[in-house]
């Protein structure tokens, strides 16, 4: 079961709590990786994993690399986001920061996820950990009664996450800048 707590904290370097309002805090007892909300003060983590290899997400066509070339670009869109209907969320192991995870709304009960994770990190089941969590938001807490992932035609190793986590794949769609994606759906089986 995943508890949802709205915690008024923001993880810093030396592993202490600090207050930071109204930010969304995503766990299961007994398990070390959460979903926080971004706050301004996790640009520099975020930017690090980032900068650590930036062609790893490029690989598969991910416009993070450049969407974000430096920390204070990474603060601005947590500050300002271009997208009021987004959920940002970093994944966290402990005290580190190991990727992201995103929710957005759409329109009919809808929403997509996206995730990535940090080269270094790769492989040990934090995209998926981290997306359950999400799943549960979106269907408890939003009232969704589905969600989406699309992943780039020949991502393999996201494609097997998401079927892991319970995603159905419907079919191929292009996205806005008519790049194939593969579409997989979960539908919430409680509405």
């Amino acid at each position: 079961m995943t508890h949802l707590i709205y915690k008024d904290v923001n993880m810093k370097e030396a592993n202490t709590f600090e207050q930071q309002p109204n930010r969304i805090v995503l766990e299961r007892l007994g398990e070390t990786v959460r979903l926080l909300q971004l706050v301004p003060d996790d640009a520099q983590s975020y930017y690090d994993l980032i900068a650590y290899d930036p062609d790893h997400l490029r690989q598969h066509g991910e416009p993070t690399a450049d969407k974000y070339p430096n920390v204070e670009s990474v603060r601005r869109s947590i500050e300002h986001p271009t997208n009021p209907h987004k959920y940002r969320f970093g994944i966290w192991d402990d005290s580190v920061m190991i990727g992201s995870n995103n929710i957005t709304l759409e329109e009919e009960g809808r929403a997509e996820l996206g995730s990535w994770v940090g080269k270094q990190y790769i492989g040990r089941g934090y995209a998926g950990r981290g997306r359950n969590l999400l799943v549960d938001f979106a269907f408890k807490t939003l009232g969704l009664r589905e969600v989406h992932c699309d992943i780039a035609v020949g991502n393999e190793a996201s494609r097997r996450s998401v079927e892991k986590s319970g995603f159905v794949f419907i079919g191929e769609v292009a996205d806005d800048m008519g790049e194939r994606k593969w579409r997989y759906v979960l539908k919430n089986n409680e509405t």
